[in-house]
């Protein structure tokens, strides 16, 4: 018995949580990309997201940039896809995003870009 708890007790030691959480995979445009003005922001996430909770805020030379209505991609609910509306001039960009995976884990970031043309 004294053998199986001091299993357990070492075990739980070592043991590490698994949190998961939508970490920021890649983006379209990518962090630090220098683009021409891009029609729609891109987000791929490590796993499924709601889109309810999940968005993004889009600043630059003019302020916050206007946005079309979010959506998952169809297939896969780890891409997060956010047209761009409003007009988008040369100069640098920082894209703010906030994720609610499908587990109830949440998670938020930031990356920047520049519009080129």
């Amino acid at each position: 018995m004294k053998t199986l708890i001091a299993t357990i007790a070492v075990l739980a030691a070592f043991a590490t949580p698994a949190f998961a959480h939508a970490h920021l995979a890649s983006s379209v445009p990518a962090d630090g990309a220098g683009v021409p003005a891009p029609e729609a922001i891109t987000l791929k996430f490590s796993e499924d997201v709601e889109l309810s909770f999940t968005g993004l805020t889009i600043t630059g030379p003019g302020g916050e940039v206007a946005q079309g209505a979010p959506s998952l991609d169809p297939v896969d609910h780890t891409m997060l896809i956010v047209p761009v509306a409003g007009a988008m001039t040369v100069g640098g960009y920082t894209v703010s995003w906030h994720a609610l995976a499908t587990d109830g884990h949440k998670s938020e970031g930031s990356f920047s870009f520049v519009v080129t043309k």
